[in-house]
């Protein structure tokens, strides 16, 4: 972390300064948020306090609460991400299409939220998705022979969390979760997804992460290689030789109509295959997560234990990777994949770097909030390396603009740093609560790092 300069320049005062009913960003009964002294630890500057007004952050009395967040469509909010595709989640570092909101109360060694590489140097003897061509001229394989051709290439991922509460005085290993994979290579890496090897609630890695084949061999304690919570991607490898590789086939060459299917660890029912047709073939269903991707829509089952699992085309190839489902009480038959040419880029990317290259990042933790009359991205944490270094920028402020464009979230944040490349210079308007509840605003200027993470 990195402190806050001393004697930082005084931000110049808005022209119109409003002061909220007690100061601070959060106001009336709860939290009231003063910028901390030298040495002393920093507290979260908000509190939430659920007061029916559609904000979860307490008010000024008297003043109307902040606009809602823009409404999507009925069938994005109707989008529940099975074991998710991770809108609200755990820590991470915040760049393009890797941050989310966060409590700034999680630990800054956890693996996920590192701004270092998990690997020193890229891994140059890394294995390539490698994607075949198809047509169906033939009308293509039945779903018997399409199921058992990738029975082998199909694996069950089982994981699991310390229990911290003790049994007769011991503790150890609980069931957490089921999910499945596909194999990638002969020597043990195999595909997934990030909600399946990383736990939302804490943002960690799980414990551990089993791996079991389909002759029923089990392999513990699997490496995640890297993790991408944007794309909901995820590589891990098992100590193994001679797997059976599935094999990939280009998505684009997908249309609607086309026959699909699926199979994996649905409900924790092993192997389980389910059939049926291509709906659509670019679905926005990633939408509140800030990295646009567009996924193919089927209406073959895919439920709980899918995840992670392949989605197959009539000559028995991998063309998708099942990730989410419409839950919604009254919705059926709508399935989504992530295809696998628009995943390949990002795989290739975990599995030689341990992280997704080329994306740029802040390098600061934080959350949005919205707190009387401001709304935008509060900094709880300026991580070391930070693009913030050097500038007058520090914990507790407010970012409420990039290069003259207004943000009041997170996701708005990630998108205008998403229009820009490593090594940009961004102009970011930040706000700042003084300790009589004075807000004052600032402009600095800051160069964009590469984000990076381990898993």
């Amino acid at each position: 972390m990195t402190p806050a300069p001393s004697a930082p320049q005084e931000p110049t005062p808005m022209q119109e300064p409003v002061t909220p009913q007690n100061a601070g960003w959060s106001n009336g009964s709860s939290y009231r948020y003063v910028p901390r002294d030298n040495g002393v630890p920093p507290v979260p500057p908000f509190t939430p306090n659920n007061n029916g007004q559609g904000n979860p952050y307490s008010r000024p009395n008297g003043v109307p609460p902040v606009p809602p967040p823009k409404k999507h469509n009925g069938l994005v909010i109707a989008l529940a991400i099975i074991a998710a595709v991770a809108v609200v989640a755990s820590v991470v570092f915040l760049g393009m299409g890797m941050v989310n909101e966060v409590s700034p109360d999680v630990s800054v060694s956890d693996p996920v939220t590192s701004t270092e590489s998990s690997q020193d140097l890229p891994n140059e003897n890394a294995p390539s998705l490698e994607i075949t061509d198809w047509d169906d001229n033939d009308g293509g394989l039945s779903y018997k022979e399409i199921v058992n051709r990738n029975y082998d290439s199909t694996v069950v991922i089982t994981t699991y969390t310390n229990n911290n509460s003790y049994n007769f005085g011991e503790s150890g290993l609980v069931e957490s979760g089921a999910a499945s994979g596909i194999v990638m290579s002969e020597d043990g890496y195999i595909i997934t997804n990030w909600h399946c090897v990383i736990n939302e609630d804490t943002g960690r890695a799980f414990d551990r992460v089993d791996v079991t084949l389909h002759d029923g061999k089990t392999y513990e304690g699997a490496t995640i290689i890297g993790a991408d919570e944007s794309t909901d991607l995820a590589v891990i490898k098992i100590e193994a030789t001679g797997l059976s590789v599935a094999q990939f086939g280009d998505s684009a060459t997908l249309s609607v109509g086309d026959r699909v299917a699926t199979l994996g660890n649905a409900a924790g029912l092993s192997w389980t295959a389910t059939f049926g047709y291509v709906s659509a073939v670019a679905r926005d269903v990633y939408e509140d997560t800030g990295y646009a991707i567009k996924c193919l829509q089927v209406d073959a089952a895919i439920n709980p234990g899918n995840s992670g699992g392949p989605l197959l085309n009539n000559q028995g190839l991998v063309v998708g990777i099942n990730s989410a489902k419409i839950a919604a009480t009254g919705y059926e038959g709508l399935g989504f994949s992530i295809p696998i040419n628009e995943a390949k880029t990002i795989i290739d990317s975990l599995v030689k770097f341990g992280y997704v290259k080329g994306r740029v990042a802040l390098g600061i933790k934080g959350q949005t909030i919205s707190s009387g009359m401001y709304s935008g991205f509060l900094i709880t944490e300026i991580e070391r390396d930070s693009a913030f270094e050097g500038t007058k920028a520090a914990e507790g402020d407010l970012i409420v603009g990039v290069d003259g464009v207004d943000v009041t979230n997170y996701g708005e944040l990630r998108s205008e740093l998403a229009k820009h490349e490593i090594g940009d210079k961004v102009t970011l308007e930040l706000l700042r609560s003084s300790k009589n509840g004075r807000v004052t605003s600032f402009n600095v200027t800051v160069t964009l790092k590469e984000q990076k993470s381990t898993n």
